[in-house]
């Protein structure tokens, strides 16, 4: 495969970040075979690009991404298991899509051997998603697709907040315990974005991902409780079995209203336009619960 030279690695990464050519060096043109080194830049990358021009995707896609269905052409693309140079080279991409979690010396391997890699520095509110969308749109040649996909977006979170109904400001947690104590998302991570765009009020008190104990856990008490569902390879139930069935946690207001809602494990996690697609399918559940709910 031909590589970039330094001064096309350049351009192309000046012209993602919105900047000029230098004077004299015509736009690189579109990438023709874009990996993506993590599921969430996936995620981003299958938004904007037909699968033709999708060089790779990691296998983890299948279970944490909104591509995880039998005969989803996007899922046809060759696939890699851990994120390195090696496996990356070998599907000869001519840009990576990578996050800042990924890791720096394989960045640093690819550039080397001439393959150009768009890091996308933060990904965890919605807010970070649409400036990632825009980043990404010059890069990848693909204006019209990202316009489309922001305008989606905008309507759907002005639906959402349009249809909050009894919803509405009851106080709730995303929680999980996979059997080594217990975790909430406080402002600034994903999951509290999907319970804002939800209607909910984040109880966690905590910035960030946080340890949470049982006695913290029956201290806040939530109106809603949110666990990850059963399809978490990692997680078999654990979180949504043992608070419904520990006695520790009988007096919990969610879970004698039986609000305790399971949300698919790939939303749960997700950091990309799917949180839109978490406020959604949180919504749906939420508000069948709640009409089941007694007083």
């Amino acid at each position: 495969m031909k590589r970039r030279t330094g001064a096309a690695l350049l351009a192309l990464l000046l012209h993602a970040c919105g900047g000029d050519a230098p004077p004299g060096l015509a736009p690189p043109a579109a990438p023709q075979g874009v990996l993506a080194a993590s599921s969430g830049t996936g995620d981003l990358v299958c938004a904007l690009l037909p699968p033709e021009r999708v060089a790779g995707l990691p296998v983890q896609m299948r279970d944490y991404s909104g591509h995880r269905e039998a005969g989803d052409p996007y899922l046809a693309r060759p696939t890699f298991g851990v994120f390195s140079a090696e496996a990356a080279l070998a599907l000869g991409p001519d840009l990576v899509v990578a996050d800042r979690w990924g890791p720096s010396e394989t960045a640093a391997r690819l550039t080397e051997a001439g393959v150009p890699v768009l890091v996308l520095e933060r990904l965890e509110r919605l807010a970070d998603v649409r400036a990632a969308v825009r980043q990404l749109a010059p890069a990848l040649g693909a204006e019209e697709r990202a316009a489309a996909l922001l305008a989606d977006l905008d309507t759907r979170v002005a639906a959402l907040h349009a249809a909050r109904g009894r919803r509405a400001g009851l106080r709730a947690l995303a929680y999980t315990n996979g059997g080594t104590g217990g975790w909430v998302a406080g402002s600034g991570t994903s999951a509290d974005e999907w319970l804002e765009l939800a209607g909910l009020v984040n109880a966690a008190g905590r910035e960030g991902h946080a340890r949470f104990g049982f006695e913290e856990l029956l201290l806040a008490d939530p109106d809603v409780l949110v666990v990850p569902g059963r399809d978490d390879p990692d997680e078999h139930g654990g979180t949504a079995a043992l608070v419904r069935e520990d006695r520790q946690l009988s007096g919990l207001r969610a879970r004698r209203r039986g609000l305790v809602v399971e949300l698919p494990a790939w939303l749960f996690s997700t950091n990309t336009q799917h949180i839109v697609t978490a406020a959604e399918e949180l919504a749906r559940r939420l508000d069948a619960a709640l009409a089941e709910a007694p007083p």
